[in-house]
């Protein structure tokens, strides 16, 4: 009987050092090809998150110096029902409506959606002039529905005083991302994307 020499196979460590070793080759094409497909949204997130975070300290830090907003606010929305019909008035941050009354805080302002904007405005990668010409056109477009929105939920709370939690806290925090999203979108395609802008 004759023996055959076998090739001697690697010790269980051995093999399981050589599939860790593929597995992190592997893992690592990936990676740098995630990378690469995903370029343009990486160049997107960083400064975004870089912008958010330098506003809202600098928002944070003078928040008293944009007070005047809510009132600002308030003499607006007040202002805007008197037109519509509606008997009001404001009195400092308070507006009050034919048995019902809202008082405008920072939320009600708009301006931590305009902080969002005007973040993603100019966290993408375009031209100087492209992003003034998205913050310049966007933040009155902001401002304008946020003053639609207090003219809807005023009439909600003067018609239906029990929705307006609803519409105020969900639905209309809902509708603010998607017209920031919306917003966003249109001036990608109509601004970024023209060349003779």
């Amino acid at each position: 009987m004759v023996k055959k020499n076998r090739k001697p196979k690697g010790t269980r460590k051995s093999r399981s050092i050589e599939r860790e070793t593929a597995a992190t080759v592997g893992n690592k094409s990936q990676f740098k090809d995630f990378l690469k497909k995903n370029k343009n949204v990486l160049r997107f997130i960083g400064p975004y998150l870089f912008y958010i975070a330098l506003f809202t300290l600098v928002y944070i830090t003078l928040q008293e110096k944009f007070a005047f907003l809510n009132l600002l606010t308030a003499d607006a929305l007040s202002s805007l029902m008197s037109l519509l019909g509606v008997e009001s008035s404001s009195y400092g941050q308070s507006v009050y409506m034919e048995g019902f009354s809202v008082m405008i805080i920072d939320e009600c302002t708009g301006m931590y959606e305009l902080l969002v904007y005007a973040g993603c405005i100019l966290a993408y990668p375009t031209t100087l002039n492209k992003k003034v010409l998205g913050l310049v056109l966007g933040i009155p477009a902001m401002f304008g529905v946020n003053m639609m929105r207090l003219i809807f939920l005023s009439f909600v709370g003067i018609l239906y005083p029990s929705m307006f939690s609803y519409f105020h806290y969900y639905l209309w925090q809902i509708t603010f991302i998607f017209l920031i999203v919306m917003f966003m979108l249109l001036w990608i395609e109509k601004i970024v994307k023209n060349q003779n802008v």
